[in-house]
């Protein structure tokens, strides 16, 4: 994982908190972000490099935590682990990348199936959910059946427009899931990170007529919430059918 596979902005908001860095939170990863990272990683008894993995991640949301306790809102928040996770494989395509993809999406234990020949989004969504919040209980339908999209309208508990959300679409008959990284109020739209969406992993606009229920894991405390961030959809590709 690099420093680009997670929102930047909350890691120099949490340098800032911890007083390590004191440039603009403009989410670009240079040098004093870097260096920042260096010194946190010295002083927890980590090696000492710019590199960003799980370890560092958790280590620094403890930090954050422990130096402003009960302060968790919207520029302090740690990255939903999910969405860490689909992060690294971000820009994957079911066909060209064929081989990396297969081993990510049954990296959880198991898998759907070759994604080239199936609709994977519900295999890329519990993987990254199962690899992200293990001890997270699934309900019995997810239980049955982890890559039926409409499935996952029971996940974990209700929630609004939260920045990770699950979120779980019509499809015609089936549906689409994914995770709420953005929403334009103007267009009522939601962008979408998941998978099969283009038949890769990426963002994509869907209309919000088709949103069947927004859910966040039990297991990850709601305290670490943050509201969806305001985008403009005018202009982008409407995504209306994500087989």
């Amino acid at each position: 994982m690099t420093l680009h596979s997670y929102d930047v902005r909350w890691l120099q908001r949490a340098l800032k908190t911890l007083g390590l860095y004191s440039g603009r939170i403009d989410g670009i990863a240079g040098p004093k972000t870097q260096a920042a990272v260096v010194d946190f990683k010295r002083g927890q008894g980590l090696r000492a490099r710019f590199y960003v993995g799980p370890i560092t991640l958790e280590r620094l949301a403890e930090a954050v935590e422990e130096q402003a306790p009960c302060r968790y809102g919207p520029d302090t928040a740690p990255e939903p682990p999910w969405l860490v996770e689909i992060g690294k494989v971000m820009g994957l395509h079911e066909d060209r990348d064929n081989a990396e993809l297969r081993a990510w999406l049954k990296s959880d234990g198991s898998t759907l199936g070759d994604p080239s020949q199936f609709p994977w989004c519900g295999d890329a969504a519990i993987t990254a959910l199962e690899l992200a919040v293990p001890d997270e209980p699934l309900p019995d339908a997810i239980e049955r059946n982890p890559y039926w999209a409409r499935n996952f309208a029971q996940y974990g508990i209700e929630c609004g427009k939260v920045y990770g959300a699950v979120a779980s679409f019509t499809r015609g008959k089936g549906g689409h899931v994914g995770f709420a990284v953005g929403f334009d109020p103007a267009t009522n739209r939601y962008l979408i990170r998941g998978g099969n969406q283009s038949d890769s992993v990426r963002d994509s606009w869907l209309a919000a007529s088709r949103l069947l229920a927004l859910r966040w894991p039990k297991t990850w405390p709601a305290a670490h919430q943050r509201p969806l961030p305001i985008m403009d959809a005018s202009g982008a590709i409407l995504s209306t059918n994500e087989a």
